[in-house]
Protein backbone atom coordinates (compact mmCIF):
# COMPACT_ATOMS: atom_id res chain seq x y z
CA UNK A 1 0.00 0.00 0.00
CA UNK A 2 1.28 3.39 -0.97
CA UNK A 3 2.72 5.04 2.55
CA UNK A 4 0.52 8.84 2.59
CA UNK A 5 2.69 10.59 5.50
CA UNK A 6 6.53 9.29 2.95
CA UNK A 7 4.79 10.28 -0.26
CA UNK A 8 3.84 13.54 1.45
CA UNK A 9 7.61 14.28 3.21
CA UNK A 10 9.01 13.00 -0.25
CA UNK A 11 6.73 16.00 -2.30
CA UNK A 12 8.04 18.68 0.55
CA UNK A 13 11.65 17.10 -0.42
CA UNK A 14 11.59 17.98 -4.02
CA UNK A 15 9.40 20.73 -3.51
CA UNK A 16 12.35 22.58 -1.11
CA UNK A 17 15.30 21.22 -3.45
CA UNK A 18 13.72 23.28 -6.58
CA UNK A 19 13.49 26.17 -4.11
CA UNK A 20 9.84 26.44 -4.27
CA UNK A 21 7.40 27.81 -2.28
CA UNK A 22 3.89 25.65 -1.70
CA UNK A 23 1.98 28.31 -3.52
CA UNK A 24 4.62 28.52 -6.64
CA UNK A 25 3.91 24.67 -6.75
CA UNK A 26 0.37 25.27 -6.75
CA UNK A 27 0.60 27.80 -9.27
CA UNK A 28 2.01 25.32 -11.65
CA UNK A 29 -0.41 22.38 -10.94
CA UNK A 30 -3.58 25.06 -11.10
CA UNK A 31 -3.92 23.87 -7.21
CA UNK A 32 -3.80 26.16 -4.09
CA UNK A 33 -1.19 26.43 -1.76
CA UNK A 34 -3.29 24.97 0.92
CA UNK A 35 -3.96 21.91 -1.26
CA UNK A 36 -0.15 21.45 -1.28
CA UNK A 37 0.19 21.58 2.15
CA UNK A 38 -2.49 18.61 2.48
CA UNK A 39 -0.17 16.58 0.26
CA UNK A 40 2.79 17.65 2.21
CA UNK A 41 1.38 16.45 5.79
CA UNK A 42 -0.39 13.68 4.68
CA UNK A 43 -3.77 14.38 4.77
CA UNK A 44 -4.30 13.87 1.32
CA UNK A 45 -2.67 12.59 -2.12
CA UNK A 46 -2.86 14.77 -5.51
CA UNK A 47 -5.18 14.01 -8.10
CA UNK A 48 -4.49 10.94 -9.66
CA UNK A 49 -4.21 13.80 -13.28
CA UNK A 50 -1.65 15.00 -11.12
CA UNK A 51 0.26 13.15 -10.60
CA UNK A 52 2.29 12.75 -14.25
CA UNK A 53 2.61 16.58 -14.00
CA UNK A 54 4.01 16.90 -10.97
CA UNK A 55 6.40 14.12 -11.22
CA UNK A 56 7.59 15.88 -14.27
CA UNK A 57 8.41 19.09 -12.03
CA UNK A 58 10.16 17.39 -10.10
CA UNK A 59 12.20 15.27 -12.85
CA UNK A 60 10.85 11.89 -10.60
CA UNK A 61 9.63 8.53 -12.51
CA UNK A 62 6.13 7.93 -10.78
CA UNK A 63 7.41 4.76 -9.23
CA UNK A 64 9.39 6.77 -7.18
CA UNK A 65 6.87 8.89 -6.10
CA UNK A 66 4.67 6.12 -5.12
CA UNK A 67 7.68 5.17 -3.42
CA UNK A 68 7.93 8.12 -1.99
CA UNK A 69 12.07 8.11 -2.52
CA UNK A 70 14.48 8.54 -5.36
CA UNK A 71 16.02 4.84 -6.46
CA UNK A 72 19.18 3.65 -8.15
CA UNK A 73 18.17 1.64 -11.33
CA UNK A 74 18.27 -2.23 -9.35
CA UNK A 75 16.26 -0.61 -6.39
CA UNK A 76 13.70 0.91 -8.79
CA UNK A 77 13.29 -2.44 -10.31
CA UNK A 78 12.48 -4.11 -7.17
CA UNK A 79 10.12 -1.28 -6.00
CA UNK A 80 8.43 -1.30 -9.35
CA UNK A 81 7.53 -5.05 -8.85
CA UNK A 82 6.55 -4.66 -5.05
CA UNK A 83 4.17 -1.68 -5.81
CA UNK A 84 2.81 -3.57 -9.32
CA UNK A 85 1.95 -7.02 -7.14
CA UNK A 86 0.15 -4.50 -4.36
CA UNK A 87 -1.68 -3.05 -7.21
CA UNK A 88 -2.48 -5.54 -9.52
CA UNK A 89 -3.31 -8.62 -6.81
CA UNK A 90 -1.53 -11.75 -6.97
CA UNK A 91 -4.42 -14.04 -7.74
CA UNK A 92 -4.77 -11.63 -11.03
CA UNK A 93 -0.94 -12.10 -11.60
CA UNK A 94 -1.55 -15.97 -11.35
CA UNK A 95 -3.87 -15.63 -13.81
CA UNK A 96 -1.68 -14.23 -16.43
CA UNK A 97 0.16 -16.84 -15.80
CA UNK A 98 -2.45 -19.64 -16.31
CA UNK A 99 -3.95 -17.81 -19.50
CA UNK A 100 -0.24 -17.82 -21.33
CA UNK A 101 0.03 -21.50 -20.82
CA UNK A 102 -3.18 -22.02 -22.17
CA UNK A 103 -2.34 -20.09 -24.93
CA UNK A 104 1.22 -21.98 -25.54
CA UNK A 105 -1.25 -25.17 -25.23
CA UNK A 106 -3.42 -23.78 -28.22
CA UNK A 107 -0.35 -22.34 -30.47
CA UNK A 108 0.69 -26.24 -30.08
CA UNK A 109 -2.22 -28.04 -31.13
CA UNK A 110 -2.78 -25.61 -34.07
CA UNK A 111 0.57 -26.01 -35.18
CA UNK A 112 0.35 -29.92 -35.14
CA UNK A 113 -2.96 -30.34 -36.46
CA UNK A 114 -1.29 -31.15 -40.09
CA UNK A 115 0.87 -33.72 -38.50
CA UNK A 116 -2.17 -35.20 -36.87
CA UNK A 117 -4.47 -35.52 -39.97
CA UNK A 118 -1.78 -36.07 -42.87
CA UNK A 119 -2.34 -38.40 -45.09
CA UNK A 120 -1.62 -42.15 -44.68
CA UNK A 121 1.27 -42.18 -47.29
CA UNK A 122 3.03 -38.84 -46.39
CA UNK A 123 5.54 -39.19 -43.59
CA UNK A 124 5.45 -35.20 -43.14
CA UNK A 125 2.07 -32.93 -44.37
CA UNK A 126 1.99 -31.08 -47.62
CA UNK A 127 2.29 -27.25 -47.98
CA UNK A 128 -1.63 -27.95 -48.75
CA UNK A 129 -3.30 -23.84 -48.34
CA UNK A 130 -5.01 -25.49 -45.00
CA UNK A 131 -1.82 -26.69 -43.31
CA UNK A 132 0.46 -23.18 -44.04
CA UNK A 133 -3.04 -21.53 -42.69
CA UNK A 134 -2.53 -23.56 -38.85
CA UNK A 135 1.27 -23.18 -38.94
CA UNK A 136 0.43 -18.98 -39.94
CA UNK A 137 -2.21 -19.04 -36.84
CA UNK A 138 0.43 -21.03 -34.76
CA UNK A 139 2.92 -18.03 -35.61
CA UNK A 140 0.74 -15.36 -34.68
CA UNK A 141 -0.73 -17.09 -31.61
CA UNK A 142 3.49 -17.62 -30.65
CA UNK A 143 3.83 -13.81 -31.41
CA UNK A 144 1.04 -13.07 -28.72
CA UNK A 145 2.27 -15.30 -26.36
CA UNK A 146 5.31 -13.53 -26.31
CA UNK A 147 4.33 -9.97 -26.43
CA UNK A 148 2.05 -10.82 -23.57
CA UNK A 149 4.76 -12.50 -21.71
CA UNK A 150 7.21 -9.68 -22.09
CA UNK A 151 5.01 -6.61 -21.20
CA UNK A 152 2.75 -8.09 -18.47
CA UNK A 153 3.60 -7.10 -15.40
CA UNK A 154 5.58 -8.44 -12.66
CA UNK A 155 6.86 -11.20 -14.94
CA UNK A 156 8.88 -13.11 -12.01
CA UNK A 157 5.94 -12.70 -9.40
CA UNK A 158 3.63 -13.78 -12.56
CA UNK A 159 5.22 -17.09 -12.99
CA UNK A 160 6.53 -17.88 -9.41
CA UNK A 161 3.61 -20.05 -8.34
CA UNK A 162 5.07 -23.93 -8.28
CA UNK A 163 2.00 -25.47 -8.77
CA UNK A 164 0.40 -24.05 -12.04
CA UNK A 165 4.23 -24.09 -13.86
CA UNK A 166 4.43 -27.59 -12.90
CA UNK A 167 1.49 -28.03 -14.07
CA UNK A 168 2.05 -26.27 -17.47
CA UNK A 169 4.94 -28.34 -18.22
CA UNK A 170 3.14 -31.39 -17.59
CA UNK A 171 0.35 -30.99 -19.95
CA UNK A 172 2.73 -29.85 -22.32
CA UNK A 173 4.99 -32.76 -22.39
CA UNK A 174 1.87 -34.90 -21.71
CA UNK A 175 0.55 -33.06 -25.68
CA UNK A 176 4.12 -33.45 -27.04
CA UNK A 177 4.23 -37.63 -26.45
CA UNK A 178 0.59 -38.24 -27.43
CA UNK A 179 1.20 -36.37 -30.58
CA UNK A 180 3.79 -38.48 -31.33
CA UNK A 181 2.24 -41.34 -30.83
CA UNK A 182 -0.53 -40.46 -32.74
CA UNK A 183 1.45 -39.13 -35.52
CA UNK A 184 3.47 -42.66 -35.59
CA UNK A 185 0.82 -44.75 -36.00
CA UNK A 186 -0.55 -44.85 -32.27
CA UNK A 187 -2.14 -48.53 -31.22
CA UNK A 188 -0.80 -49.74 -34.72
CA UNK A 189 2.16 -48.87 -33.79
CA UNK A 190 2.39 -50.45 -30.35
CA UNK A 191 1.35 -53.99 -31.91
CA UNK A 192 4.59 -54.08 -33.27
CA UNK A 193 6.45 -53.90 -29.98
CA UNK A 194 7.60 -56.51 -27.52
CA UNK A 195 6.26 -55.65 -23.87
CA UNK A 196 10.48 -55.38 -23.17
CA UNK A 197 10.04 -52.63 -25.67
CA UNK A 198 6.73 -50.74 -24.60
CA UNK A 199 7.79 -51.24 -20.76
CA UNK A 200 11.07 -49.55 -21.51
CA UNK A 201 9.06 -46.50 -23.45
CA UNK A 202 7.37 -46.19 -20.31
CA UNK A 203 9.81 -45.76 -18.18
CA UNK A 204 11.41 -42.57 -20.99
CA UNK A 205 8.31 -41.35 -21.18
CA UNK A 206 7.64 -41.13 -17.17
CA UNK A 207 11.41 -39.88 -16.94
CA UNK A 208 10.95 -36.96 -19.54
CA UNK A 209 7.77 -36.01 -17.60
CA UNK A 210 9.76 -36.07 -14.29
CA UNK A 211 12.24 -34.06 -15.93
CA UNK A 212 10.22 -31.48 -17.23
CA UNK A 213 8.16 -30.83 -14.15
CA UNK A 214 11.32 -30.53 -11.67
CA UNK A 215 12.84 -27.96 -14.44
CA UNK A 216 10.17 -26.06 -14.18
CA UNK A 217 9.62 -26.24 -10.14
CA UNK A 218 13.35 -24.93 -10.41
CA UNK A 219 13.16 -21.90 -12.52
CA UNK A 220 9.96 -21.28 -10.03
CA UNK A 221 12.08 -21.34 -6.77
CA UNK A 222 14.67 -19.61 -8.59
CA UNK A 223 12.48 -16.65 -10.05
CA UNK A 224 10.89 -16.47 -6.39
Amino acid sequence: MIDVKKVGAFISECRKENEWTQKQLGEMLGVTDRAVSKWETGRSLPDIGLIEPLCGLFGIRVSEFLAGKKMEAEAYQKETDELLINAIGEHQLYGFQIVIHLLTVIALLVFSIPFLIRRETQWLPGLETENLLCWMAAVVLTGIIWYLDKNLPARKYRASNVWIEAAGGAVLFCILMGIDFYASGGGRALEQVTAAEKLWAAILAAAGLIFTVAVRIFGCRTRK
